[in-house]
């Protein structure tokens, strides 16, 4: 009986230690705010950031996808990984039935800290936004323009990607498969500079005429997808997030 009693009390005492550690690692998530873009950074201007909830908000009217759009210029100490499951969590992105919900996270670079990026997909989402797939939007789209200090461009190239594939217009493996692609081009074209070069020295200036085609890029980095014409007016107020949960899925990357 008294180990039984001493199991009980040691129990009771791990509840209450998980539920007082729960509070403290939810305590700095921000209170739930009722937009889809929260630039706590001060890295929008007023009409980048209102566009973008635009955006946002259609794909939510029209989908029930949520995604939400979060800048930090400090983490005080988290990993910015848990902390976007973490918000995710604590804010309910998406639907408590479907878990579709996506949060990305941006936390700016500073004098004295690196920036960071995570893309955190919902339950319901993981399956169409692989870790993998994250990683590559993050270090192929949205680094090389923060690297420019272009925060809004950063953030809508990600957009013009996860914005199509969530509404199954496009699946990730096409995605990958542009990647790909382009990786595989531009690999072929430093090594047909590089001959060319070669070539023109040995041959004493022989010119070269290039008659080919050109062609163009994936269709997501056009501008095609998730590009479409904002208007100042709204199509409704944004309806609240719905409940839905986060599994620690997602992945991101530095700068």
């Amino acid at each position: 009986m008294k180990i039984k009693k001493s199991l009980k009390v040691i129990t009771f005492i791990f509840l209450i230690i998980s539920l007082m550690a729960t509070n403290i690692a939810l305590a700095d998530i921000p209170e739930r705010p009722n937009c889809l873009v929260s630039d706590y950074a001060n890295v929008l201007s007023a009409t980048q950031r209102q566009e973008m909830e635009q955006r946002l908000r259609d794909l939510d009217d029209s989908t029930g996808n949520q995604i939400v759009v979060v800048t930090l210029a400090d983490l005080e100490g988290y990993d910015i990984a848990d902390y976007a499951t973490q918000l995710g969590r604590a804010w309910g992105v998406g639907s408590e039935k479907n878990n579709n919900g996506v949060v990305i996270v941006v936390k700016i670079k500073t004098t004295f800290s690196k920036g960071q990026a995570f893309i955190a997909p919902g339950y319901g989402l993981e399956g169409v936004l692989p870790d993998a797939t994250c990683k590559r939007i993050v270090e192929n789209e949205m680094i090389p323009k923060f690297k420019q200090n272009d925060y809004c461009g950063g953030i809508n190239a990600a957009l013009d990607v996860i914005i199509p594939i969530v509404k199954g217009e496009y699946s990730y493996k096409d995605y990958d498969d542009d990647t790909a692609g382009i990786v595989l081009a531009v690999f072929f074209l430093v090594v047909f500079v590089i001959v060319i070069v070669w070539a023109s020295k040995r041959g004493g200036g022989t010119t070269y005429s290039s008659g080919g085609t050109a062609t163009s890029g994936p269709v997501f980095w056009g501008g095609s997808l998730g590009g479409s014409s904002w208007s100042g007016g709204s199509s409704g107020g944004f309806g609240g997030f719905g409940g839905g949960s986060f599994g620690g899925g997602g992945a991101g990357g530095s700068w």
